[in-house]
């Protein structure tokens, strides 16, 4: 997208968030710093040689934008408001140049942003991105999954400041959720990494050993759906564990 563009979708958020004006400029400077430094990625090419090299905008990697989405929130939970905007508005950049499509070769891509950028910011989009937002890292995982490069030019601004609006307000919501919201986490935290988990690891551990010593076949593959359901507590745990850090920074996880 076109600079204008950017800017025009960092005016809208801010004004749906009520932003003073001090990180109004913080909002749109991110929104167009990629452009005008840029931000490297790691490669290997086919020697194996790392390189670094300028990120793609129109093909930046979903994790390096999650990444740059969980620094704007740990920030936030830390009360370091001016580097939270900074990091989003970057995160923002990518997410609406995401949602441009390039074409063949990126013949039509000047075009196609120089169309986006005679077209105004769809208001209502701004608002379904904001009534539609949840303060959640899956809220953040489902917004990036959905992001794909859109062939027209209206679907392709209307996307990009649906989930602009939707991730700037995910970010930026209230970092304390209510008691019961984190005693329920503690609670399944707990439980996974005290309880089910060993739980689930020693049973299948003891099904293996009995049925290698008794050579019985049947008993090791009945391991192995206690096994799977072993991996699937330990995602959960990492789950519970992501949004926990989304509601408390981590030198204070533990006292939520």
């Amino acid at each position: 997208m076109k600079w204008k563009s950017h800017l025009e979708i960092a005016d809208a958020v801010s004004d749906q968030l009520d932003l003073p004006n001090h990180l109004r400029k913080i909002l749109r400077q991110g929104s167009i710093q990629p452009d005008q430094e840029g931000d490297k990625t790691v490669i290997r090419d086919r020697r194996g040689i790392v390189l670094r090299r300028r990120m793609r905008h129109h093909r930046a990697a979903r994790r390096f934008i999650k990444g740059l989405l969980w620094k704007a929130r740990i920030a936030h939970l830390e009360g370091r408001e001016e580097d939270a905007i900074w990091c989003l508005g970057r995160a923002l950049h990518y997410v609406q140049d995401r949602s441009v499509r390039t074409g063949p070769f990126g013949w039509f891509h000047d075009r196609r942003e120089a169309e986006i950028g005679r077209k105004p910011v769809p208001f209502e989009a701004v608002l379904l991105g904001e009534r539609a937002s949840a303060s959640s890292p899956y809220f953040i995982d489902l917004c990036l999954r959905s992001l794909s490069p859109k062939r027209g030019t209206g679907s392709a601004i209307h996307q990009a400041s649906m989930l602009s609006s939707a991730i700037a307000f995910a970010v930026l919501a209230d970092p304390n959720p209510n008691r019961s919201r984190a005693n329920e986490l503690e609670g399944s935290q707990r439980r996974c990494s005290h309880l089910l988990l060993p739980l689930s690891l020693g049973t299948a551990m003891v099904a293996i050993i009995i049925g290698l010593s008794l050579e019985e076949a049947l008993l090791v593959l009945a391991s192995l759906p206690i096994s799977l359901t072993a991996l699937m507590l330990d995602s959960r745990m990492l789950a519970l564990r992501d949004e926990i850090r989304w509601y408390v920074p981590a030198q204070e996880s533990g006292s939520i």
